[in-house]
């Protein structure tokens, strides 16, 4: 889409209808006696035709024109022809043209890919592969310009083919074979790249042309016009009519500009996502919030719920009932609260040096009178604080010597004084 996942795109009838403007690949018109479509139910083992019909096998990838009379026909000389105007990208020829199976010395997956002698045109919006052609009939080569209905080669049954038939395999440019896809309008698909499809089980029309210029309908623009409920804002390019709805309503903006959608008041989405304990979105424009006792745990791609009961996140023993920060093993009643770390980790409700120096460090902080220790480890390794008691002013250097000489002179005295 081009204006996002959520924009609604509509294709026109009139578009439709005529997509490229296909003509029949052959150039004769009573040559073909059997037709194998493209089979809409690949690879499941049922099959159905564009006509809701069996006229296929399965698997098929294309549309396989038949001819009459089989391979005893080919060297009479059929002519294929472009659908369309376009460009060659690639020719082959040379190949083996009257195989009968798919496989052989000559026949197989491994002659041209499996499409034998054969010619891919790049039709614009479209590349249309020609395959399983008549060796040396191949007139085009790659970087040609061909017509619509300009002969390109003739029918014949080489590569992967068990019999005379052109094979017209449609693609878009630059897709792969999984790619490929049913020109036929039908059985619940509308679209039809043929100018004229004909009958069931007969040749498209021979009419070649541009499609008529796709038209839009009456009361659409080329630009982003509100609608007149401003519910969605609508504009037609090419006979795309798209819309974008506006869930908080569409401004008109002044004439040639396009109409904006007004910006939501809401931004959450309408999935439940987890805020904090709450779990959060949006109904319309309008935030709803549902509180979460338990916590909310995120859904992933779905919505966020409340948990019914406590858990333990982190798994460290201790549910979310108890736990102050269970998204932190560290953190849980009974561990060890260091001090001035900032952290409360034993959820008592404070630091282990309380508010006052709650994350300034063990000195210099906001109350270093109350946090002189230093910071150390025991012999496990964990860490410990060791606060200093008491003090001393004392500055001499040798503080035995001076009690020794003191003694001596009490004694000293004390003689004295015995023999006066």
């Amino acid at each position: 889409m081009r204006r996002g996942a959520w924009a609604v795109l509509i294709l026109c009838s009139a578009a439709t209808a005529t997509a490229q403007n296909f003509s029949r690949p052959t150039a004769c018109s009573d040559c073909i006696g059997n037709w194998y479509y493209f089979d809409r139910n690949s690879g499941d083992g049922a099959t159905e035709d564009w006509n809701c019909g069996t006229s296929t096998y399965d698997g098929h990838r294309g549309s396989d024109f038949s001819l009459i009379g089989n391979n005893g026909a080919i060297d009479s000389g059929y002519d294929v022809v472009a659908v369309a105007d376009g460009v060659v990208e690639s020719a082959q020829d040379g190949f083996y043209d009257h195989c009968t199976g798919c496989g052989g010395a000559m026949c197989g997956t491994s002659f041209g890919y499996g499409y034998g002698n054969h010619v891919v045109i790049n039709h614009g919006s479209y590349k249309v592969i020609y395959a399983h052609m008549r060796r040396g009939s191949i007139r085009v080569a790659r970087d040609e310009p061909v017509s619509c209905g300009q002969v390109i080669g003739q029918i014949g049954s080489s590569g992967c083919s068990s019999g005379a038939h052109v094979h017209i395999e449609t693609r878009p440019r630059g897709g792969a074979y999984t790619t490929a896809f049913d020109p036929f309008a039908g059985c619940g698909r509308s679209m039809s790249l043929w100018a004229d499809q004909g009958p069931y089980r007969g040749l498209p029309g021979a009419t070649c042309g541009s499609p008529p210029p796709p038209t839009c309908p009456s009361g659409t623009y080329p630009i982003w016009t509100c609608s007149a409920d401003r519910s969605e804002r609508v504009r037609c390019i090419d006979g795309e009519v798209m819309r974008e709805p506006c869930s908080a309503g569409c401004v008109s903006m002044p004439t040639g500009t396009d109409d904006v959608c007004a910006a939501p008041s809401c931004t959450y989405g309408s999935r439940w996502v987890c805020e904090g304990n709450d779990r959060v979105r949006c109904v319309g424009d309008t935030e709803e919030r549902q509180a979460c006792p338990m916590g909310c745990m995120d859904g992933g791609d779905t919505d966020a719920i409340c948990r019914s009961g406590p858990v333990d996140v982190d798994g460290d023993g201790f549910d979310s009932s108890v736990d102050c920060d269970d998204a932190d093993p560290t953190v849980h009643p009974g561990a060890n609260d260091l001090c001035g770390d900032g952290v409360d980790a034993n959820c008592d409700g404070v630091d282990a040096c309380g508010a006052r120096d709650a994350a300034a460090g063990f000195d210099g902080g906001a109350d270093a009178t109350a946090d002189t220790g230093v910071a150390v480890r025991d012999a496990a390794g964990r860490p410990e604080v060791r606060e200093a008691v008491g003090g001393c002013g004392c500055s001499t250097a040798a503080p035995k010597d001076a009690f020794v000489a003191l003694a001596a002179w009490l004694l000293f005295i004390r003689r004295r004084s015995a023999t006066v």
